[in-house]
């Protein structure tokens, strides 16, 4: 795992412009919609279970930044496939490690 996130970020900086604003801007859209999912779900389930709710209700734009992690040079497909269950878990340690919702 610690040898794939170097590739994902070096893939990052090498990629021309245009394939890093789209893999950047889709990356956003993907935590924005992991974490609106995790704020619904938190409030009425535990964080662990709210986490994986929020990883599956999120499948779309994880799959859209995927693939536009697998138009860089740097990567492949069967690169990026076998970087996406650490993706996965990083998003759900960053999930369950956010400051817990009030209700007040």
């Amino acid at each position: 795992m610690r040898r794939v996130l170097p590739l994902i970020a070096l893939a990052l900086l090498v990629a021309p412009a245009r394939a890093d604003e789209s893999a950047g801007t889709r990356h956003a859209a993907w935590q924005s919609c992991l974490d609106d999912a995790f704020a619904e779900q938190a409030r009425t389930t535990s964080r662990s279970y709210a986490a994986t709710k929020a990883v599956s209700n999120c499948r779309e734009p994880e799959a859209a930044y995927l693939a536009a992690l697998s138009t860089s040079p740097m990567l492949d497909g069967e690169d990026v496939a076998r970087m996406r269950p650490a993706l996965i878990a990083r998003a759900r340690e960053r999930l369950i490690g956010l400051p817990r919702l009030s209700a007040l």
